[in-house]
């Protein structure tokens, strides 16, 4: 292969380059449009999720507050029932103490209700994953069908209307190519 052949070849290599960049570029201009409108509509059921998770979040801070009470004040009269294990009922040498099975449902009472709001907020969050999931998954899905339509000549068309750039590179690479497979025949 002589120098021009070499030349020709890096030639070649920087055409399809750049046209494999303006491509990448083409395809990520398109797509984060289409993520930004995706965003905007999702945006319409994620602020209701997003604002009952935080309404359930302050909640859950004071039923934990609650909860923290009722443990403090059975764990005052049955300090050995308050462990970190967990919440146990009274024995019977502390059910002699007045009131210690009021306190003991009360901090069951309280357990419960922490547990259920956290329970709840699980599962907006796993919603708001949900509609997280589904807005990635759209995107990908028109990324791949962008790129497959890039593979149709129509679909190309259509892409060096919308982006100029990306027309000039592609017939710059195809030139580059000619000019190589042009120099190839006369070697023959």
């Amino acid at each position: 292969m002589n120098s021009s052949d070499g030349r020709t070849a890096s030639e070649v290599e920087a055409a399809v380059s750049e046209y494999h960049s303006s491509r990448a570029r083409y395809i990520r201009t398109v797509t984060s449009d289409v993520e930004k409108r995706l965003m905007e509509s999702i945006g319409k059921r994620r602020a209701p999720l997003m604002e009952e998770i935080t309404n359930l979040t302050t909640l859950a801070h004071a039923r934990f507050d609650a909860y923290q009470t009722a443990l403090k004040a059975y764990g005052a009269k049955a300090p050995s029932r308050v462990t970190a294990a967990g919440l146990q009922a009274p024995g019977p040498t502390e059910r002699m103490i007045g009131g210690i099975d009021k306190l003991y449902k009360a901090a069951l009472k309280a357990a419960d209700e922490y547990n259920e709001v956290n329970a709840i907020i699980k599962k907006r969050r796993d919603s708001l994953d949900e509609v997280d999931k589904k807005m990635r998954e759209q995107v990908e899905k028109y990324g791949h069908d962008l790129i497959a339509q890039l593979e149709t000549p129509a679909g190309l068309e259509a892409a060096f209307k919308r982006d100029p750039l990306l027309g000039r590179a592609h017939a710059r690479m195809l030139q580059a190519q000619a000019h190589v497979a042009s120099i190839r025949e006369g070697m023959k």
